[in-house]
């Protein structure tokens, strides 16, 4: 594997990580690497263990793992959202779901019900695309989902989206006319699961192994929900002291919002194929160019593309990302849509939402990279 810039050290105290040389875990061991960084904020932010991945000029370059190994499996939360936004995308390739058929004509068994907003009952709900609900416009509710304990009663996606028991959050609606506005809505993934599962006669977790996660060689990934005893690699959650939670970890039945388990390889061959699909060059495409770069426009002039969100750069190839954020879990994917830079990171602690951009930040100012500002 190739070695750091010898000059990353100095450019990772400069960018604020100047804690690290007077650490006890690095002290008298030389000059201090991002490994040492890393392990020096999970002790400030008391997480037990956490994985990253960095992504050079087109290929892995750089693996860091404090607590675990470079194959320990970590919950990606919400960048579940990217791979059911990149299943939706490939089937409207395919021809089998029209980015902008209103969901409710193709939806079977089940409708997205309105609350009358603008219009009377189901008026707004008839205006609801795929397109508006991958870009987090389709006026939906329920924003995110908290999980179940291991061993209680799981909704089936019906009762999820119903928001009937034993489902623990409220039934996903259009409450605000779409199109109208940004509202993030882990409930309009939902639809988009419920839809993608419509057309193909499929469960999702086949239609995201067949149609994202082998393509991509994301071999140590799935929507294992919940994950089979048989995995002993796994990480455990942790709260804000470092806690481990009750049970190990919580448990989401929502697959296509919050339930792909993954590693920070995986996630860094996932970029790597939309990288690929954005410049149409190399043998891991998943999409024709021209949708991915649909994938990598801001809507609207709004936070997000279709699937993902978009960090403009005046003119250079955007920043892509995601974070990721479960009970006990945080994760971010960030990366240039040209995979020129990028950074996966995973965490197993609620600290993780502190210690991720005081990683990222030293991370691309080392690799001379434009600061990542995220919009939201």
């Amino acid at each position: 594997m190739r070695q750091w810039d010898p000059m990353l050290s100095r450019r990772l105290l400069l960018g604020g990580a100047a804690s690290v040389a007077a650490s006890p875990a690095v002290r008298g061991q030389g000059a201090p690497t991002p490994g040492d960084y890393l392990r020096v904020l999970t002790m400030r932010h008391h997480v037990p263990a956490a994985s990253a991945v960095v992504i050079r000029n087109g290929a892995v370059s750089d693996v860091m793992t404090v607590g675990c190994d470079a194959r320990t499996l970590f919950q990606a939360a919400s960048i579940s959202k990217v791979v059911a936004g990149l299943v939706i995308l490939r089937l409207h390739e395919k021809g089998t779901i029209g980015l902008d058929r209103p969901v409710n004509q193709a939806l079977r068994g089940w409708t997205l019900p309105g609350v009358g907003v603008g219009g009377g009952a189901g008026a707004d709900a008839a205006a609801v695309t795929p397109r508006l609900l991958l870009c987090h416009r389709g006026g939906t509710t329920v924003p995110g989902f908290p999980g179940y304990a291991v061993g209680a009663p799981l909704p089936d996606l019906r009762q999820i989206l119903d928001g009937t028991p034993p489902a623990n959050t409220p039934p996903v609606v259009v409450a605000w006319p779409p199109g109208e506005a940004f509202r993030y809505s882990g409930g309009g993934t939902m639809v988009l699961q419920r839809l993608a599962e419509d057309a193909t006669g499929q469960p999702f977790d086949q239609l995201a192994r067949d149609l994202v996660l082998a393509p991509a060689g994301m071999t140590r990934s799935g929507f294992f929900q919940p994950l089979p005893p048989s995995e002993r690699n796994a990480a455990a959650a942790h709260d804000a002291r470092g806690q481990r939670l009750a049970g190990g970890f919580h448990v989401y039945p929502e697959l296509a919002a919050a339930g792909l388990w993954s590693t920070p390889g995986d996630l860094a061959r996932l970029a790597l194929a939309i990288a690929a699909s954005w410049t149409g060059t190399g043998a891991d495409r998943l999409l024709e160019t021209a949708t991915a770069r649909l994938l990598a426009t801001p809507v609207a002039d709004g936070p997000t593309g279709l699937g993902v969100f978009v960090a403009p750069r005046g003119g250079r190839p955007p920043y892509l990302y995601h974070y990721g954020v479960n009970a006990g879990f945080r994760a971010a994917l960030v990366f240039s849509a040209d995979a020129a830079f990028g950074v996966a990171i995973m965490t197993d602690g609620d600290g993780g939402e502190a210690l991720i951009p005081e990683m990222l930040d030293p991370l691309f100012a080392a690799a001379g990279q434009d600061p990542f500002k995220p919009a939201l």
